[in-house]
């Protein structure tokens, strides 16, 4: 049986999720790209794989049809926007997702984030590193400021929760309200162009579809207040990066901090700019979440086998 693992860092935290593989003799075929995978790079390697232990890299209809044997993917998430779910229904690959979901851990980084563009602490750090200067810039608070997330799933109640202590005044965009939530954490939900007119900070939480792609472009930029902070840990596709450029970089908006991108991984203008707090898609990577995760898409595979 050959199983492939996509996910570059996985069992990197501890070798069980690894041994759980290993003692059912399974054939391990590993990414040892460092890198997201391409579709060639899936068809060429994976394609003798019974099984895939999966990231966020694309499973397309040609990909699947390529691969002959896979009868499951384990992804190792709680998405499956990135896996052709037609394609895979049709082959007759059976898709499963972890129960233990990175709420948390994707909702503490957003705080990270908020904390540190509110106080400019990438651009104080940067000074003090690599310009030798000892020089302050002026910060804001974040209390008493309006926080809109869009998309109030799992992820953005945990960030009501979490920002509670600030005392915020939270807006919220969604397509499937949730109104007890909303009565019980004294928030209002809000229509779209609402939310982005009046947040100070703008957190994503949706999912990746086409309807989604660039709803965050110069239009909505030019709506946002000019002192606005946009964090993005949900897909890259959802904001339009060279417009987003453009806006962080004739000071349209403040800042923006972003975990995801379109390509990964990135390698474009927002670089050169230091406005904009950039990570490597590290949402779910604490270490207590990832490991349960890990444990959680190995067992998913050895148990459909053993069906």
């Amino acid at each position: 049986m050959n199983i492939g693992i996509a996910t570059t860092s996985y069992g990197s935290i501890s070798n069980e999720p690894i041994n759980i593989l290993k003692k059912k003799n399974y054939n391990l075929v590993f990414n040892n790209t460092k890198k997201v995978l391409t579709e060639e790079w899936i068809i060429n390697n994976f394609s003798n794989c019974d099984a895939i232990i999966a990231g966020t890299e694309i499973y397309s209809s040609k990909i699947l049809s390529h691969l002959k044997n896979l009868k499951v993917i384990s992804r190792l998430g709680v998405g499956i926007d990135n896996i052709d779910k037609t394609s895979s229904d049709e082959h007759n690959i059976k898709i499963f997702v972890v129960s233990t979901t990175p709420d948390i851990s994707v909702a503490e980084l957003v705080v990270t984030y908020i904390l540190s563009l509110s106080r400019q602490v990438p651009k104080q750090y940067f000074d003090m590193k690599h310009n030798k200067k000892w020089h302050k810039h002026m910060g804001s608070l974040v209390s008493e400021k309006t926080l809109g997330i869009v998309g109030l799933g799992r992820v953005g109640k945990k960030l009501v929760n979490l920002v509670k202590g600030f005392n915020m005044k939270i807006l919220a965009y969604d397509i499937y309200p949730d109104h007890n939530f909303a009565i019980d954490q004294n928030l209002r939900f809000v229509n779209f162009d609402t939310l982005v007119e009046s947040s100070d900070f703008i957190s994503i939480h949706i999912d990746g579809n086409k309807s989604n792609d660039n709803i965050f472009n110069l239009e909505t930029f030019n709506k946002m207040k000019d002192n606005s902070i946009i964090i993005n840990t949900s897909r890259g596709s959802i904001i339009n990066e060279d417009d987003l450029y453009y806006a962080l970089k004739n000071n349209i908006i403040h800042s923006a901090a972003l975990d995801v991108f379109k390509e990964e991984p990135y390698k474009g203008n927002l670089l050169n700019l230091d406005n904009i707090i950039m990570t490597p898609h590290i949402g779910s990577y604490a270490k207590e979440i990832r490991f349960k995760m890990e444990i959680e898409a190995s067992n998913n595979i050895v148990n459909f086998f053993n069906t």
